[in-house]
């Protein structure tokens, strides 16, 4: 199960720069930085499910107060336990090089916005029966974060993933604190007028 734990400081996160993280994972590439912190492609030599590579996100700890720290690890093992093909995989959770670390499924595929863009510059439309497909699959990612009172705050094209045409909700990794996008009705109450079911209806 994706855990929270504390790893011993090392040198900073570099491509090819020798060493594991966290015991596990190689740095392959950057994939980006935000004022936030740094986002990079690596793969996993303690992968079980074939799925080597993946996403880690990397936040200094200097840049988050203690309360945020403290709802990171609330939100990270919330997020370790949501379990479906349409909901893009949190992996772990760990404290290293005095950064809070995350590790996500990796979506070669990019994001359903990049794909759209791609086919209307080359003057195409989408084929009804894929556009109905993903649609499917959306509603029923949703239902399953419904049915277990969470709610998605920032549901859009850029926010869902497409990997070997299956559609991933997720969050753009260059995003601040990506996880927190999804939060607990409980914590906005059921039916009141700021959030609700039909917030992640009207994006669909």
């Amino acid at each position: 199960m994706p855990r929270f734990q504390e790893v011993a400081a090392s040198q900073p996160l570099t491509p090819g720069g020798g060493g594991l993280v966290a015991k596990r994972y190689s740095i392959l590439q950057n994939l980006g930085r935000g004022s936030f912190g740094s986002v990079f492609l690596v793969q996993d030599a303690k992968a079980a499910d074939g799925e080597k590579l993946k996403v880690l996100k990397q936040i200094p700890l200097g840049d988050l107060r203690p309360d945020e720290t403290v709802r990171a690890t609330q939100e990270a093992q919330l997020l370790s336990q949501l379990h479906h093909p349409a909901i893009l995989t949190f992996y772990h959770s760990f404290l290293e090089r005095a950064a809070f670390c995350i590790i996500t499924e990796y979506c070669l595929d990019r994001d359903l916005d990049c794909k759209i863009g791609e086919v209307r510059r080359a003057g195409r439309s989408l084929p009804e029966s894929q556009v109905v497909d993903w649609l499917i699959q959306l509603l029923l990612g949703l239902r399953y974060i419904h049915d277990r009172r969470i709610l998605h705050r920032d549901l859009k094209a850029k926010n869902i993933f497409l990997k070997r045409n299956l559609v991933k909700i997720g969050e753009r990794p260059l995003s601040q604190l990506s996880f927190w996008s999804f939060v607990t009705f409980r914590v906005f109450s059921v039916g009141s007028n700021r959030f609700g079911r039909d917030q992640n209806l009207w994006p669909v």
